[in-house]
């Protein structure tokens, strides 16, 4: 067993985060990886968003707000470097799924009303 999946209740939780902020960043049309973009979004700039999307932009908001607080509470429970081996493994399922889908503003009309529910229309 690797040593990430020894700590399968931070990554399921990490990886709820990373899906979830996925799904904002395609409703919101924000390039959450582009510089400075998080801190715009923490600094509560909704410029940053390439569509209106109000509601979908104050939970982005708070979820990037939260994942400091979760990415802490990690690091304590398991220490930094197995954090950073969960992080970086999760980094890149959800590069290679959005690189695979094709993920465009488009897309952003494909995700339901409910987004805390994680439903796709």
């Amino acid at each position: 067993m690797s040593e990430p999946e020894q700590h399968h209740v931070w990554v399921r939780h990490l990886n709820g985060i990373a899906e979830e902020l996925m799904r904002l960043t395609v409703a919101c049309d924000v390039r959450l990886r582009d510089p400075g973009v998080v801190d715009r979004i923490i600094k509560n700039d909704e410029s940053v968003c390439g569509k209106r999307n109000a509601i979908g932009f104050r939970k982005l908001r708070r979820l990037v707000i939260g994942t400091y607080s979760s990415l802490n509470k990690a690091i304590d429970a398991i220490g930094p470097e197995q954090t950073r081996l969960i992080a970086d493994a999760i980094v890149e399922k959800v590069q290679a799924l959005h690189d695979s889908r094709g993920f465009t503003a488009a897309e952003s009309g494909k995700i339901s009303a409910g987004m805390g529910s994680g439903e796709k229309t």
